[in-house]
């Protein structure tokens, strides 16, 4: 059974450590986690907490869970669970009509639900349309997002394995390619990847796929080959 999260996010909770003068590795201990969790937290944008390590961490600082989710999480209201991704029915192909567009538009500081797209792997080049849905709730922002859980280690040690990242649409439409940044490409056969992208110096029509992961090979692909391309904008990292 999926344990219940609240999505806080990660300055925040950092800011909260850093007022205190505790090092990570006290922070842990006081929290009962582990100091990996609480690097991972501090470092995501946003991130699920267990809902028994955001209690103790309200009684550490003297404040009901309800002042606390106002300093660093999701407004009153919203959903607990940040990690849990329900399944919506039998596998669905990543490259029908709602993929683009499984976002409600929102603004200010709070919380959506986007489409998640699961198992969609960063290292392997076989086809890969078919994928489980649910939701994920993500910090609120541009309308055309989705985010879709990493399977393999390409992109390591920036994303690993299990993380769940959030693209968006409109960021890529908007900045066109941004050298070296990473994004979420959809081509026309249906294959999905997750790379970072540079340009062909020679050929700008070229595209140049890379993993973080050194020991994976450059990949080059044309550019017209490209359905749907959207850059990463957040990557939700539960804690353990």
């Amino acid at each position: 059974m999926a344990q219940q999260r609240i999505l806080i996010f990660g300055k925040e909770f950092a800011a909260l450590r850093q007022g205190r003068y505790l090092t990570q590795e006290e922070f842990a201990q006081k929290l009962e986690m582990s100091p990996a969790n609480i690097r991972r937290l501090e470092q995501s944008e946003a991130g699920g907490m267990q809902v028994k390590s955001f209690r103790k961490l309200a009684a550490l600082l003297n404040l009901s869970p309800d002042a606390l989710r106002q300093q660093i999480g999701a407004p009153s209201g919203e959903t607990d669970d940040a990690s849990k991704t329900p399944r919506m029915g039998p596998s669905t192909p990543l490259h029908d009509a709602a993929f683009p567009t499984g976002m409600q538009p929102g603004s200010g500081r709070g919380v959506v639900e986007v489409e998640h797209f699961h198992g969609v792997s960063a290292a392997r080049t076989e086809d890969r349309t078919a994928a489980q849905r649910g939701k994920a709730p993500v910090p609120a922002g541009a309308a055309r997002r989705f985010a879709v859980t990493v399977d393999g280690d390409c992109m390591e040690p920036k994303y690993h394995h299990g993380d769940v990242v959030v693209f968006s649409v409109d960021a890529a439409e908007r900045e066109g390619i941004v050298e070296g940044k990473n994004y979420f490409l959809q081509f026309a056969d249906g294959e999905n990847t997750f790379k970072r992208i540079f340009l062909d110096a020679e050929n700008r029509e070229l595209l140049i796929l890379r993993c973080w992961n050194e020991k994976y090979e450059p990949r080059v692909v044309e550019r017209s080959s490209v359905k749907l391309l959207a850059r990463a904008t957040h990557r939700l990292t539960p804690d353990e």
